[in-house]
């Protein structure tokens, strides 16, 4: 009945999914379901098997479903939240552990004909973790095998300040290596953003600049809030080799979006959240945005003129991002850049603000905990998880175009069948 050529797969790999010993030109379900921490995730499609009894989702296109053209990917890419998973849960897996799915098939009447459980893994059995404490810094290395020197990426912090292993596991498991730290929020860390200086952050760098197996190709990768301190953090240091800002503001802003620099908070304008529409329930900050970086100055920007004009820039901004505006704040920061004589490539995506990494569920809204309100962040369901590919494609190309092209690591020994425990989080499904 069901096959799929890898049970056992790294998050980024494709999969192959078909079926046979059918019944002739029948209608057949395929059902993914994702058992993620937050519940569980669902996608489905019809399609008609042909006259040979056989259906194969790389060259069949399904008759309904969660995605509606042919699409080898389409039932990961269009994973939604059941009613398993609370009401404005953001899904996510700042652990980077495997995720797991079950796989099923059903007859026209509903009926489970087989199933299979998949393992996707978001690092490479090979790649090393290291865990780093000392000195008041604390974080976490992804270091391939071998020796080194190895180019290296630096995930900056995420707007939560915790520790968010996700992007380093899989630039890593391209032979990268990788570093993300923590800002806030974690034991001997500031309890809130505004208590860190940038300071501690460069000296995240210099730590990762001190390791024998790190090249002198070193890149920053920063999504939302971390694309700003990324792209900040590109004033002070002058030796690096490529910076990665996805949907990062133009600026710091007030008061959520602030760190401190010499001491003292860094000048920068206050968001006037009476600009902000509310659409049954779900908060868009789209004119907000625009209204505080149309009242930048020189004292509340960037100081991009200080980054060295060697730094390439990779920026993504979307096109149906509900928090900010995603074609303004891509073309201001492009418009800064190109004033002071940067090199850059944009790209402009259809989606929403959260454009994370391939297969991760799409994200419309969620809790944020700051403002204890539902936070819009906007993209259709298929073309933002589509462009989630497309985008991370995009940054494998650039930084190999400005760190270096990274080992290939040997495939692992591949497991054959996958077998599931109970949830774990007691799901209802």
């Amino acid at each position: 009945m069901l096959h799929v050529d890898k049970v056992d797969s790294l998050l980024t790999e494709k999969v192959r999914i078909s079926a046979s010993g059918l019944n002739e030109f029948e209608c057949y379900q395929f059902q993914l379901l994702l058992h993620s921490d937050q519940g569980i995730l669902r996608s489905f499609c019809l399609i008609r098997s042909d006259g040979l009894g056989e259906i194969d989702l790389d060259t069949d296109k399904p008759i309904r479903g969660t995605y509606h053209d042919v699409d080898p990917m389409g039932l990961f890419l269009t994973l939604l939240r059941t009613d398993d998973v609370q009401y404005g849960a953001y899904v996510r897996n700042p652990d980077a552990k495997p995720y797991y799915y079950t796989l099923k098939l059903l007859s026209n009447s509903d009926r489970l004909l087989d199933q299979l459980h998949l393992k996707k893994r978001w690092c490479h059995p090979s790649i090393e973790q290291i865990q780093i404490s000392r000195d008041g810094l604390y974080g976490t290395i992804f270091k391939p095998p071998g020796p080194g020197p190895f180019p290296c990426i630096i995930d900056t912090p995420v707007i939560s300040g915790k520790l968010y292993k996700g992007h380093a596991a899989l630039f890593a498991s391209e032979g990268y290596l990788t570093y993300c730290f923590p800002m806030f929020g974690e034991p001997g860390l500031p309890e809130k953003m505004i208590d860190v200086d940038v300071e501690y952050l460069s000296r995240q760098i210099r730590l990762v600049q001190s390791l024998s197996y790190c090249s002198d190709k070193i890149g920053l990768y920063g999504n939302s809030f971390a694309g700003t301190i990324a792209m900040h953090l590109a004033t002070r240091h002058r030796e690096l080799s490529a910076v990665v800002s996805v949907n990062g503001p133009e600026a710091f802003y007030r008061e959520t979006g602030f760190i401190k620099e010499d001491g003292e908070p860094v000048r920068c304008e206050k968001l006037d959240d009476s600009l902000s529409v509310s659409h049954n329930g779900v908060l868009r900050q789209t004119e907000v945005f625009k209204d505080v970086f149309r009242r930048l100055t020189e004292e509340t920007s960037i100081k991009w003129e200080r980054i060295s004009r060697k730094v390439p820039f990779r920026l993504v901004a979307s096109l149906d991002d509900w928090l900010l505006c995603g074609v303004s704040n891509g073309y201001n920061i492009r418009e800064h850049l190109r004033k002071t004589g940067h090199q850059i490539e944009i790209d402009f995506v259809p989606g929403g603000h959260t454009i994370i990494i391939p297969y991760q569920p799409h994200q419309w809204f969620a809790f944020n905990k700051f403002i204890r309100i539902l936070l819009g962040f906007g993209g259709e369901n298929y073309l933002h998880s589509k462009s989630q590919v497309n985008v991370w494609e995009g940054h494998l190309k650039f930084f190999k175009k400005h760190l270096g092209i990274p080992q290939r690591l040997p495939d692992y020994k591949r497991e054959t069948r996958i077998i599931m425990v109970a949830d774990k989080n007691n799901s209802k499904l």
